[in-house]
């Protein structure tokens, strides 16, 4: 069955347990369980959205100072409010999504420029590849590195298209998370 018109094949459907979050205000759409506070950031409020994820004191304070470019590239945002009260850290796992403008950029050179990147940043890339998102080839990038003394870890996905790069981040402080994350990230869709 074909797709309908301006529907795009570029994603698996949405799993059961999960909804989805963005759309063409952002550029960009990706499905998260459904128990996860989601912020679309071309329209609603940060402040509250992160309220209502769980983060309080300085990891609130710190989340909203990280969260300021995504709404200028009208991101998008989601956290497990749950995982914050049972991280060592008081960290939630968490999703933040936006498309950069500009030409095609092969998954190769998106591979290299952001291991050198994280690199930079004292991240250690335990692997990069390309990965198929339906029908895409797309960058997939997994690292950890410290920051403010916890243990991030993180997988990206850069999903290139013929005029923009959208870029879905998913991080953790705890193990066991990986599963989860490619599960969302085969649902990534540029729209």
């Amino acid at each position: 069955m074909s797709p309908a018109p301006g529907q795009s094949t570029g994603a698996a459907p949405v799993p059961k347990g999960f909804k989805p979050i963005g759309g063409p205000a952002n550029g960009v759409s990706v499905a998260v369980p459904k128990e996860w506070v989601a912020i679309d950031l071309t329209k609603d409020d940060l402040n509250k959205g992160l309220k209502n994820s769980g983060l309080s004191g300085p990891t609130l304070e710190q989340a909203k100072k990280s969260l300021q470019p995504l709404v200028d590239n009208r991101g998008i945002w989601a956290a497990d409010p749950e995982s914050a009260k049972t991280s060592p850290n008081g960290f939630p796992t968490n999703l933040n999504g936006f498309c950069q403008a500009g030409r095609q950029t092969s998954t190769d050179q998106l591979i290299k420029e952001t291991r050198a990147q994280l690199e930079q940043l004292k991240a250690k890339v335990i692997a990069a590849g390309k990965v198929t998102i339906g029908s895409r080839e797309a960058a997939r990038i997994v690292y950890s590195f410290p920051t403010n003394g916890v243990d991030v870890k993180g997988t990206q996905y850069y999903v290139p298209t013929e005029n923009k790069t959208c870029i879905v981040t998913l991080s953790t402080d705890v193990e066991g998370k990986q599963e989860l994350f490619d599960r969302i990230g085969q649902t990534i869709r540029p729209v």
